[in-house]
């Protein structure tokens, strides 16, 4: 739930500097404690001028909102060529591409799995691999991104 009471503090903020909130993770580093990571986008992209207009946007509220007091920093990025898809609307943006799944638990024996999303769901996702076709429920997927390799070959 903290997420949620995260996104709507920071949309506003993001909205108002020309950018989207594409996601949030959280993660512990060692020194740093919790780091609340912060994924933004746009239509014509972000670089490196966006994500620091968003985080001295969000520096503020940082300070001094109780949702942002677990965390010992926050990070603002683009997502990235390999982004990570946080939801079905976002995976539905790229059937077709490739991606590199990883499962809380096991499907086929595997954790990890690899192949073209081919089809988007009300709860699942269908991902062609080379053993076959898996239908995937997306509360199951602990992280989705697009493979790397598969999006340097459409940009060429």
């Amino acid at each position: 739930m903290i997420k949620e009471d995260i996104k709507q503090l920071l949309v506003p903020l993001i909205e108002k500097s020309g950018c989207e909130l594409w996601g949030l993770e959280i993660s512990t580093q060692q020194g740093k404690g919790k780091v609340l990571r912060i994924y933004i986008d746009a239509i014509q992209g972000v670089n490196l001028d966006d994500c620091e207009k968003v985080s001295k946007e969000i520096d503020y509220f940082f300070q001094f909102e109780d949702v942002f007091s677990d965390f010992g920093s926050f990070e603002v990025s683009s997502p990235g060529l390999d982004r990570r898809l946080f939801n079905l609307q976002q995976c539905k943006n790229f059937v077709g591409d490739v991606v590199s799944l990883t499962l809380f638990s096991k499907v086929n024996g595997q954790r990890k799995i690899k192949g073209a999303l081919q089809e988007v769901l009300d709860s699942e996702i269908s991902v062609k691999t080379e053993k076959g076709e898996l239908l995937l429920d997306f509360s199951n997927i602990e992280k989705c991104k697009l493979d790397l390799d598969f999006q340097l070959g459409k940009k060429k």
